[in-house]
């Protein structure tokens, strides 16, 4: 499977930012986790192209533009999530209303992260209109990997072993047994 990844925010736009116990922004979290899940795919024998590689800011439609471009049979666009309180928590998974084959592939994916990390909330897959959702033409699926805004989650999101194993388990979502292949 051709596979875009979508390293959220970055350059001008950090993203969800984490301040406590430290200082941590969305942007550095998803351009290591997108590095780390290119590899993972790779061993696993998907084709895989990058929206950026690199800290630099790139728009909604042109993330959305590049996948079609590409001719990705999915893009993954991710991120770690934000709130005003720091007892927020959980890991999400959006997929476009109406898309049977996002749904499908959120609800393997998000599983796969549940059953990978037991002890982190479902918040459960949704659907948005968020524009890679709804601009591009092949299914898409945006993950939230946890709240940089929670103390706790933030000391897991930054952690660099966390992001090999949070690779992993979106990979494992993926794989052509639970594909139905």
């Amino acid at each position: 499977m051709k596979i875009c990844i979508d390293a959220g925010h970055g350059g001008d736009d950090p993203g969800a930012l984490g301040t406590t116990p430290f200082r941590f922004e969305e942007k550095v979290f998803t351009l290591a986790l997108a590095t780390r899940l290119e590899e993972e795919l790779e061993s696993r024998g998907h084709w895989v192209v990058m929206t950026r590689r690199q800290d630099r800011t790139l728009s909604l439609a042109a993330r959305a533009a590049f996948a079609n471009r590409m001719g990705a049979d999915l893009l993954l666009s991710l991120h770690a999530n934000g709130a005003p309180e720091p007892e927020v928590e959980g890991i999400e998974v959006f997929h476009f209303p109406g898309s049977a084959a996002g749904q499908r592939l959120g609800g393997q994916v998000l599983g796969a992260l549940v059953a990978s990390f037991p002890d982190h909330l479902n918040r459960g897959l949704r659907s948005a209109t968020f524009a890679v959702l709804r601009d591009t033409t092949m299914p898409a699926l945006l993950v939230e990997c946890e709240f940089l805004t929670n103390p706790k989650q933030l000391r897991f999101l930054s952690n660099a072993e966390n992001w090999d194993r949070l690779a992993q388990a979106i990979a494992a979502g993926l794989e052509p047994e639970r594909l139905g292949g």
